[in-house]
């Protein structure tokens, strides 16, 4: 584009300035022929006002050695030619209407004609004189003279200056482009192929790349050297960012060996604080058996009863114990869940009349919610909620159960079991806790504090989740979320099942 610029732009100034030379010339030609004719026609006027008219036609064959002049013709009164200085011009031009004009007008006319193929300028001029004393009105005519003065040589040299100018403005037009060309590749094609293959490393990740930085000091230098700089600084806070994300990485591990010594100690805590009990009313019964060998039937019967029934306490938290590690086989099977619902309730009304509470289920005359799950399983789940509702409210109150649908973000489709009591509610401050294993706030022999943690346990078998809170009006609300769909039941968190034994009492309510 610049050098069809630079070249357009010179051959149009070239050419409007071989315009007007052509323009001066043309009209230093015809100013050659006017005075040629002025001077020619004075002397001639000259010659028949002092009666040589003899001596003009003379002047005008001799006129014929002047090379400058294609021919000089001589014009009588009549517009009649009677001499001429060029015996070669055709015989079209030797009787012109316009000498006859130039006569009877005495108006000079100038004309521009081809001859044989050149361009000729002629002038002709009236010769009129007034004879002193003839006592006429005006001057007297003589005829007319015409000069015809070559201007071919100005075309020609117009020609000739305009292959030239073509000439020039082609190397012209090459040698912008040879030297942009060069000066393109070596000053901006190079810097910027550089640039834009650094770029591509440098977005591929290979941070180590960098650009070739030339010595010209131009502004694609600077952004080279800028380039480096952002290359080195990114790869230094690649760096940085690698080396804090190790150390957060290890500090990670730390912290989740730190959290699983302390869920090992609280689990251990809580089995020693659980078995410790009954291994001491064992011992202490052992140990009168053992002293009183001799005691009466009745004595020893009531301690190996005692004894019996602290070990089967001892089997049923180990039981759950287990319950809390093993994995489930899950027995998945389609249920209706207001029914389980119910039958659930049937075998706590007794223990609820006794509590002077009140259970209200759905309505055995509405659609049910059918899910694809473990009843039983799911079963264990509702009587631990429902029995710990119970126990919250010993003077009495109001038990309900209830189901809902629910849609989570992943588009999956649950069923919300919502269990709710009208006790005192659940500690604020205990709130996180209530699922960690062997936490209870119940009297000592009252619970194991393993129902919850179970039941959680067995919810995200299912792929479900435990909510709890407390409702505005007193009481708490236990929700369960099943899916509808069975699925497939993993560990999300990479854990093997003897790991969530331990970390089962750091999960928080959310699965």
């Amino acid at each position: 584009m610049l050098t069809l610029s630079v070249s357009a732009v010179m051959l149009i100034a070239s050419l409007i300035s071989l315009q007007q030379k052509e323009e001066r010339l043309l009209a230093a030609a015809r100013d050659v022929s006017r005075a040629h004719a002025l001077t020619l026609k004075i002397a001639l006027e000259e010659d028949y006002l002092t009666g040589r008219s003899l001596d003009a036609r003379r002047l005008i064959s001799r006129l014929r050695e002047n090379t400058g002049v294609f021919s000089v013709m001589l014009f009588n009164e009549r517009g009649e030619l009677s001499a001429i200085s060029n015996d070669l011009v055709p015989d079209d031009v030797r009787y012109l209407k316009e000498a006859r004009q130039v006569i009877e007008t005495g108006t000079p006319v100038e004309i521009e004609r081809q001859l044989g193929g050149e361009n000729y300028f002629s002038i002709i001029l009236p010769l009129q004189v007034t004879p002193p004393g003839n006592g006429q009105p005006g001057p007297q005519r003589l005829g007319a003279i015409e000069i015809i003065q070559p201007i071919s040589f100005v075309h020609v040299h117009i020609a000739r200056a305009r292959l030239h100018l073509a000439i020039t403005a082609l190397l012209l037009g090459v040698t912008i482009l040879i030297v942009v060309a060069i000066v393109t590749r070596l000053s901006l094609s190079e810097p910027i192929r550089e640039l834009l293959e650094g770029a591509m490393a440098v977005g591929r990740g290979n941070l180590d790349y960098r650009v070739k930085v030339s010595q010209q000091g131009t502004e694609l230098t600077t952004l080279a050297r800028e380039f480096n700089r952002m290359a080195d600084r990114l790869a230094e806070q690649r760096g940085k960012l690698k080396r804090e994300a190790e150390d957060r990485l290890s500090l990670e591990r730390q912290l989740r060996h730190t959290e699983r010594l302390a869920a090992i100690g609280h689990l251990a805590a809580g089995v020693a604080h659980e078995m410790g009990a009954p291994l001491q009313v064992i011992d202490g019964r052992a140990k009168q058996l053992q002293q009183q060998p001799d005691a009466q039937l009745e004595t020893r019967q009531r301690n190996l009863t005692i004894i019996r029934s602290q070990a089967a306490r001892i089997t049923r938290i180990v039981r759950q114990l287990l319950n809390l590690s093993r994995p489930f086989s899950l027995n998945s099977q389609p249920f209706v869940v207001e029914d389980l619902l119910r039958d659930t309730v049937e075998l706590l009304e007794s223990q609820a009349e006794k509590s002077q509470i009140r259970i209200v289920t759905p309505p055995r005359n509405i659609d049910g919610h059918q899910i694809t799950a473990d009843p039983e399983l799911v079963h264990q789940v509702v009587l631990n909620i429902c029995q710990n509702g119970i126990q919250a409210m010993p003077n009495g109150g109001v038990l309900t159960l209830d189901c809902t649908d629910h849609r989570a973000g992943d588009g999956r489709r649950y069923v919300a079991i919502r269990i709710a009591d009208t006790g005192t509610g659940i500690d604020p401050e205990t709130m996180p806790r209530i699922f960690d294993p062997f936490f209870t706030t119940k009297e000592v022999g009252s619970g194991t504090g393993l129902g919850l943690a179970v039941s959680r346990r067995i919810v995200e078998e299912h792929l479900g989740w435990m909510e709890a809170e407390n409702l505005p009006t007193g009481g708490a609300l236990f929700t369960v979320y099943v899916p509808v769909e069975a699925q497939n039941a993993r560990n999300v968190n990479g854990e093997t099942d003897d790991e969530l034994v331990a970390t089962t009492a750091l999960k928080g309510n959310q699965p």
